[in-house]
């Protein structure tokens, strides 16, 4: 191997050692000097910090302001009162200390004024033994007196007054202006009513194909479908204005095996009806069309329950029995005005 050769690879060893070296070494923090000079930017007019100064310039302040450490004025607060409370104590205890010494003082002056009463008290003890014999005696006859008379106040006190006077109930025999207008209004409305005042009626059965009952909810439900209203007589009543108890049209009853009966609202949800009764009373006011209202009611309801309309002689309703029985309606008005 050539001289030229050797020298060539013995310094590019040198250079890798070199280079591995500036590589692994850790590099110097660099010191900012504060003798440098200052950049001042001419646009804001302000210094110029380069980057690693303000890195440091910040740790240096976060550092100063950790060690920093603000007065606690509750801690001085604290202080001052445990202070003062330390001295409060030890007044008390001095103050303590002062009343322990003169209760010993007092206590041994106490016992030589005991020492010397002691014969004195012997010689009084007989006399006052037999004057507490003699003194017993009044005390419990006045106890005895005492108590008779709190347990007569007592009694006195639960003991039914003799003096004071009963209270009388009287029943209201006057007459009152308000309720005799509303027990003639509605003396007037009865005597003037069309079911009061009837001499015949024409009437008209509503019954279920095949004959079968029907539940009081769904009876109940058409009443109200069709304007009827309940009222007087246990009866549903159709009115000329059905919002209002108006002019009076015709009349609804039920029909049980002993007949029309009337609607008992109470047990109506829970009874079957076997069928519908209309009648219309006469003399009426407005036959005629109380007669076809009537009639036209007791046709829709016979539709929607799939039932047939009877007369009161049982006959099945047609149109000719149905130009019979209104003309006999406005026939017996007529006959009645003359």
């Amino acid at each position: 191997m050539e001289v030229t050769t050797i020298i060539g690879i013995v310094v590019a060893v040198i250079i890798i050692l070199v280079g591995l070296r500036m590589v692994l070494r850790k590099p110097n923090d660099a010191a900012p000097s504060l003798e440098s000079e200052l950049h001042i930017n001419e646009d804001c007019k302000q210094p110029v910090i380069p980057r690693h100064v303000r890195d440091q310039l910040r740790t240096d302040r976060e550092s100063q302001e950790q060690v920093r450490v603000e007065p606690n004025l509750t801690a001085l607060d604290s202080v001052e009162v445990a202070d003062e409370k330390q001295q409060k104590i030890e007044d008390v205890a001095a103050e303590s200390n002062v009343v322990q010494s003169t209760e010993l003082e007092h206590a041994a002056i106490t016992q030589q004024t005991e020492k010397t009463e002691t014969v004195a008290s012997t010689e009084s003890a007989t006399e006052s033994v037999k004057a507490l014999d003699v003194q017993t005696e009044p005390t419990t006859q006045a106890n005895d007196s005492a108590k008779a008379v709190v347990s007569q106040d007592k009694e006195e006190a639960f003991q039914f007054n003799a003096n004071v006077e009963t209270a009388e109930i009287k029943e209201f025999d006057e007459e009152s202006s308000i309720l005799d207008v509303h027990l003639n209004e509605q003396q007037k409305y009865d005597d003037e009513s069309v079911l009061s005042t009837a001499e015949t009626i024409i009437a008209l059965n509503v019954y279920p194909n095949p004959r079968k009952a029907l539940s009081g909810d769904k009876t109940l439900k058409m009443l109200l479908k069709y304007g009827l209203r309940f009222g007087e007589l246990s009866c549903f009543h159709r009115y000329e204005n059905p919002e209002e108890e108006s002019h009076l049209l015709f009349s609804v009853l039920r029909v049980t095996d002993n007949g029309p009966d009337g609607f008992d609202l109470e047990t109506l949800s829970t009874e079957q009806v076997q069928g519908l009764a209309f009648f219309l009373a006469l003399p009426h006011s407005d036959v005629q069309k109380g007669f076809d209202t009537m009639v036209s009611i007791a046709g829709l309801i016979a539709r929607e329950i799939d039932g047939t309309v009877y007369d009161e002689n049982n006959l099945e309703f047609t149109p000719q029995l149905k130009e019979h029985w209104r003309h006999k309606a406005i026939d017996y008005r007529s006959g009645h005005d003359a």
